[in-house]
């Protein structure tokens, strides 16, 4: 509808212009309202993701610090079993040193290795030369052969070359100290070990 240039509105325009103003102005409202309403229902739902990831943090906190709690009180369980003997050895007379009677074994208490004053300590990794230190830690005074540890062990022959490996690490590791003395037979050499530094596994 339309007005005639230099006349007025009538009253009927004017009514129908605003009833045109009024429904345009409810499809606004309409729209924004939906509009808030998605956006107070994305609010919502980004407070609960947050509230549950912090909740999902504390937990994870707290687990972590008793994994923690449970991995100091291995290592240092581990470390008390690394410093004594352990009683799945068998332990190999040392040719060397005259037997012990049988009440003086039975009454005696193992002396502590007498290792140099203000050695650190080494902490030994791996599984095989964790128990290879037990072995010397048995005995911190006697100098072992690589097939006395073997033989203490309970391995086969053919292990004394590999666990000879493990023990010249250890050497280099400075756990053990190695020395080679004239044989027997005078025909060459022979390697010994012995403890060198308070240690413990790693």
């Amino acid at each position: 509808m339309s007005q005639l240039e230099g006349h007025l509105p009538s009253a009927d325009w004017v009514a129908q212009d605003l009833e045109q103003m009024l429904r345009e102005c409810d499809a606004l409202i309409e729209s924004h309202e939906e509009q808030l309403r998605r956006l107070r229902d994305s609010i919502a739902e980004l407070e609960a993701e947050l509230e549950h990831a912090r909740g999902n943090r504390e937990e994870a906190a707290r687990v972590l610090e008793a994994l923690r709690a449970a991995v100091r009180e291995g290592q240092q369980l581990r470390a008390t079993r690394a410093q004594s003997p352990s009683p799945h050895l068998r332990v190999v007379p040392d040719p060397g040193r005259p037997p012990m009677t049988p009440t003086e074994s039975e009454t005696s208490t193992p002396a502590a290795p007498q290792l140099p004053p203000g050695n650190p300590v080494v902490l030994v990794r791996g599984a095989r030369s964790v128990i290879l230190m037990e072995v010397i830690s048995t005995d911190g005074q006697r100098e072992w052969s690589a097939r006395a540890v073997t033989d203490a062990l309970g391995d086969p022959s053919d292990a004394v070359r590999r666990n000879r490996s493990v023990l010249d690490n250890l050497c280099r590791l400075g756990a053990l100290t190695k020395t080679e003395k004239p044989n027997n037979a005078g025909t060459g050499t022979s390697v010994f070990y012995r403890l060198a530094s308070p240690w413990r596994a790693a």
